[in-house]
């Protein structure tokens, strides 16, 4: 008991990252995929039914930051070092003995040129090993060999989801070297239609109102509490900076989706509730920028949605259709895509002010969209009364959404309950 009150208290030097067997691992949309994702690699069975198509929207695999998280990185070992000399020469601070040392032989693990690339190895593994799950689940359409009729692949132009792409075909079928890749385009309706809508970039992305709760939140209680609280664990008489404070929480959160079996040093400077907190701190700019918050995100997200109703709907019709649909994208389109779909989506909105109110909440990032999060959507033709299911799978779980059982849809239901998405879907509004 008097553990567990330490860890929700705070961390006072009773508490040692070193030596906890459960840290926090839930780092917004820069959490592990190996952290979150559905583990079976039992066969889908549903009696009388036989999948006929696999469709599927992922997010790329873990990366590192952008050119500015970089930088920023780099300036963590001066602040190391004085975090050392708080402690060591000074007796301020409270990091264990096995947390100091181990700050003391950090250094920095990545350089400007990497800047949002897939990380290697860890991006790459996140997708083979996807591949090879959802082959495991779905044999008799992911077990066999490649044809250009068979198989569908599309991903956006970045050095990040081209090789998020190859290491998922190597997963299915060992390599690349007989299968069409086709040339990506800068600007993707289907994949990222966001980049080219200057509606929604002048209305939402670009708008200073967007980000109005998380800019509240950022200046609240909890977020002020937080860097006091951080700067004196690490030994400062004056608070860190908000921005000294970002570089260390993505430097424990990029270290531990680039190595998922260790854990980031810098992860010490937080309590358990301070990393929530700024889980949510996060969340409310997601929230806003690519999630509910926002009615033009129901829009924006719908191209994707169109396409697998639209290919569903031809099978029903007779036409052929690929076996596999594989799309590799980004976590904004995985955000935007939920929003037609309405899933994850809470009944009260987040805000800065129910923060305590909202720590069920759906809309959790980390969980949703963490690196290589995807949507994976299967159809089935079946020897029943309902000819065709449906099941939608996010993060490898099967989603249990409402009017299905126990995850398993009706095409019927699905095309009632969506089918105005593929009828409205354009995007001549942008």
């Amino acid at each position: 008991l008097a553990l567990a009150a330490s860890l929700n208290m705070g961390q006072g030097q009773d508490y040692c990252l070193a030596r906890d067997n459960a840290p926090y691992v839930l780092f917004s949309t820069d959490t592990a995929y190996e952290n979150i994702h559905g583990k079976s690699t039992s066969q889908v069975t549903i009696p009388q039914c036989k999948p006929v198509q696999f469709w599927l929207l992922s997010r790329h695999g873990t990366r590192y930051p952008d050119e500015e998280g970089i930088t920023a990185m780099w300036t963590l070992p001066d602040l190391r070092d004085k975090v050392v000399k708080h402690h060591e020469k000074k007796d301020r601070g409270s990091l264990c003995p096995e947390d100091l040392e181990n700050l003391k032989k950090w250094t920095p693990q990545v350089v400007l040129t990497e800047a949002e690339d897939l990380a290697i190895p860890q991006g790459y593994n996140d997708l083979y090993s996807m591949a090879k799950r959802f082959q495991s689940r779905f044999p008799t359409l992911l077990n066999q060999s490649y044809s250009r009729d068979k198989f569908e692949v599309r991903f956006t132009y970045k050095q990040r989801t081209t090789l998020t792409a190859t290491a998922f075909l190597d997963g299915l079928f060992g390599s690349t070297s007989t299968i069409y890749l086709p040339q990506p385009l800068e600007e993707d309706p289907l994949l990222r239609p966001y980049k080219s809508c200057k509606k929604w970039q002048k209305d939402v992305d670009d708008n200073d109102d967007t980000l109005e709760e998380q800019k509240k939140f950022k200046k609240g209680s909890y977020m002020t509490n937080l860097i006091e609280s951080v700067s004196k664990r690490l030994g400062f008489k004056d608070d860190l900076t908000i921005d000294e404070i970002t570089a260390i929480h993505d430097a424990c959160a990029f270290e531990k989706a680039w190595r998922v079996t260790e854990v980031s040093p810098w992860c010490a400077a937080f309590s358990k509730d301070e990393h929530e907190i700024w889980e949510y701190y996060n969340d409310l700019g997601y929230y806003y920028d690519t999630g509910f918050g926002n009615k033009l995100n129901k829009k924006m997200g719908c191209p994707p949605v169109k396409d697998f109703l639209d290919r569903f709907s031809k099978i029903e019709s007779g036409e052929e259709q690929p076996a596999g649909v594989l799309y590799f994208s980004h976590a904004s389109m995985l955000q935007l895509v939920l929003n037609p779909l309405q899933i994850a989506k809470d009944e009260e909105k987040l805000k800065h002010s129910n923060f305590e109110e909202m720590k069920d909440r759906k809309w959790r990032t980390s969980q949703i969209t963490p690196f290589a999060t995807n949507l994976a959507v299967v159809f089935f033709k079946c020897d029943a009364d309902e000819e065709y299911k449906v099941q939608f799978y996010l993060g490898e779980h099967l989603l249990n959404l409402d009017g299905c059982d126990q995850g398993v849809c009706d095409w019927s239901y699905i095309k009632d309950k969506y089918g105005s998405i593929s009828e409205d879907c354009n995007l001549d509004w942008c």
